[in-house]
């Protein structure tokens, strides 16, 4: 028994004197992969005891993946991007998940940053303040919008609305519910640490992401990406994923229980594209109306103005080789229709008189296949296209201030 303890301990000791030869050597011949270090996982996000996740400040991150290669970092605030400084201009504040968070995307790719210098070229002198974060719902942007108010102090807040994921994003993260009455009301649970912030990766990670070694692997993994087959049964095994994921969050809902489910475990919302009039659908459409209520009523108290920006999901304009598409859903489900996540949506604003700008009428007429990454989210295209409905809206809809 002593003896295979020993050599266990041996062996521990060997292989941690051969990385640590490995990390040497590579800080030594292969100073590139110094860049590569950085790595775009949980490392970058801490917990928020309002709304769950907020991005970390002053940090610096590497994006790389599918092809991309992308360096982004965050200020004093928590915002991507440079300091905000003080207020000098008209400022906007965009809120949003990955898509406006966008670390696949060069800072000038950005939905902000381009949708700042379109106004700037029709004449219009505005901050834009990137509030983007993975993973964010429209309830988190709520919660985080009221927070950052009296420091930002923004004359327009947009809420970018994913109508692929986000409505499933209210009833997962356990932050709000509908009382009897059907009102907006704090669920009264803990906001408790996600699973990602407590386990043995996320701790791993932190741990490694300072070693060469980590930037060598980072380059291995980027450069050995297997394309998934699109086989039948891989369909058929996406759609049962869907189905349970959705079941499972609205299960916890419906039973009023505590999150169980990550802040970063998005699904499409497969039972409002496929089955609208269902109860978990129905749901979830009147969380969504109540939240961007919520969102109104508090721009009218503080006298800014707010705008909805409605992107489309990738899966129901789309035909980029994800694992199922609109012609799939089309085949499996007799009540899909493209536009079932979009339309409720253009009734909620409609009812509200909010200023909203629904994309997918302007992505079918800008080829929507390139439009969008492979991975679901808008490209440089599609936050450019975005960004000039945008301006069109503010500059005619009354938007500006």
């Amino acid at each position: 028994m002593k003896k295979s303890l020993k050599d266990t301990l041996i062996i521990i000791a060997v292989t941690l004197a051969m990385l640590a030869l490995i990390e040497l050597a590579l800080r030594v011949f292969a100073p590139g992969l110094k860049e590569l270090r950085y790595k775009p996982a949980s490392v970058a996000f801490q917990h928020n005891a309002k709304y769950l996740v907020a991005l970390k400040p002053n940090v610096e991150k590497l994006y790389n993946k599918g092809g991309a290669k992308v360096i982004w970092k965050t200020n004093s605030l928590g915002f991507r991007g440079e300091e905000i400084g003080e207020k000098t201009r008209p400022r906007v504040i965009v809120y949003g998940d990955s898509n406006v968070h966008a670390r696949f995307s060069p800072d000038a790719e950005t939905y902000p940053v381009v949708l700042e210098q379109q106004l700037r070229n029709a004449g219009v002198n505005m901050q834009v303040i990137n509030a983007g974060m993975t993973g964010s719902g429209p309830d988190q942007s709520l919660l985080r919008m009221q927070d950052d108010f009296d420091r930002v102090q923004p004359d327009i807040v947009i809420i970018h609305i994913f109508a692929d994921n986000d409505y499933g994003d209210i009833i997962k993260n356990r932050l709000f519910k509908l009382n009897v009455k059907g009102e907006l009301i704090k669920s009264g649970f803990p906001v408790t640490v996600d699973k990602r912030f407590s386990s043995f990766s996320y701790a791993a990670v932190e741990f490694f992401s300072p070693l060469y070694i980590q930037g060598a692997i980072n380059l291995l993994v980027s450069n050995s990406g297997q394309v998934k087959k699109n086989s039948q049964e891989q369909k058929e095994k996406t759609f049962r994923l869907l189905e349970e994921n959705n079941a499972i969050a609205y299960e916890i809902y419906a039973k009023d229980q505590p999150r169980q489910l990550s802040h970063f475990k998005d699904y499409y919302d497969i039972d409002i594209a496929t089955r609208p009039e269902s109860e978990s659908a129905q749901t979830k459409i009147a969380l969504m109306e109540k939240v961007l209520e919520a969102a109104n009523n508090y721009c009218v108290e503080k006298k800014v103005k707010l705008m909805v920006v409605v992107q489309p999901s990738a899966l129901d304009l789309t035909l980029r080789p994800h694992d199922i598409g609109y012609r799939d859903l089309t085949q499996n489900y007799k009540s899909y229709n493209p536009a079932n996540l979009t339309n409720p949506l253009k009734m909620i604003c409609e009812k509200h008189h909010l200023n909203c700008v629904h994309l997918i009428d302007s992505y079918k007429k800008n080829e929507p296949d390139t439009l969008y990454r492979d991975d679901g989210h808008w490209n440089a295209k599609g936050q450019r296209v975005a960004a000039e409905e945008t301006v069109k809206k503010l500059l005619t809809q009354g938007g500006k201030p």
